[in-house]
């Protein structure tokens, strides 16, 4: 529909503050100081996605809008990374379609091309690897990585940074 339409051109406007003011006026909550670089892909709904004062999404990003998506306050999320919030029953014999909200909180850095699935919750100041793929919920101050992502390391727990102060 024209809705879905726009939605996709979005990604394509040349100007953080023209995209983000576009998505608002879809209804995706967005705190101040937030980035969202072009090419992010939108999915579902985006009046269920919030993201928070100074977090950076960038290039290529998939937000899944479906079920609720919450990202917290300076949340580093790198290129291609995909945040999934509905799938498929793989066991089921009509595959249907099962979804619970993913949220992100506060301090979190996803690397590149990593994917969260269904239902995940990942804890403030946590590290997603790049290529990790996120099954289960991962604790704060936590670093997982593989696939499906396990726990690698830990993460000083006094983070102070604003990823607003530190762009270039």
């Amino acid at each position: 529909d024209f809705r879905n339409f726009l939605l996709l051109m979005i990604r394509h406007v040349p100007t953080n503050w023209a995209r983000v003011t576009a998505y608002r006026l879809f209804g995706m909550k967005i705190a101040r100081l937030a980035k969202i670089d072009g090419d992010c892909l939108v999915l579902g709904g985006p009046q269920r996605i919030c993201v928070g004062e100074g977090s950076v999404i960038n290039r290529g990003v998939t937000l899944d809008g479906r079920f609720p998506l919450t990202i917290g306050k300076n949340v580093g999320i790198a290129i291609h990374t995909v945040i999934l919030t509905l799938q498929h029953e793989m066991n089921a014999p009509d595959f249907h379609l099962v979804g619970a909200p993913v949220s992100i909180g506060d301090r979190v850095f996803v690397g590149t091309r990593a994917m969260m699935l269904p239902g995940v919750s990942i804890g403030e100041g946590a590290v997603v690897a790049a290529g990790a793929v996120v099954t289960k919920d991962v604790d704060p101050f936590t670093i997982v990585g593989g696939v499906p992502a396990k726990p690698i390391g830990t993460r000083i727990r006094n983070l102070t940074y604003e990823l607003a102060e530190i762009r270039p």
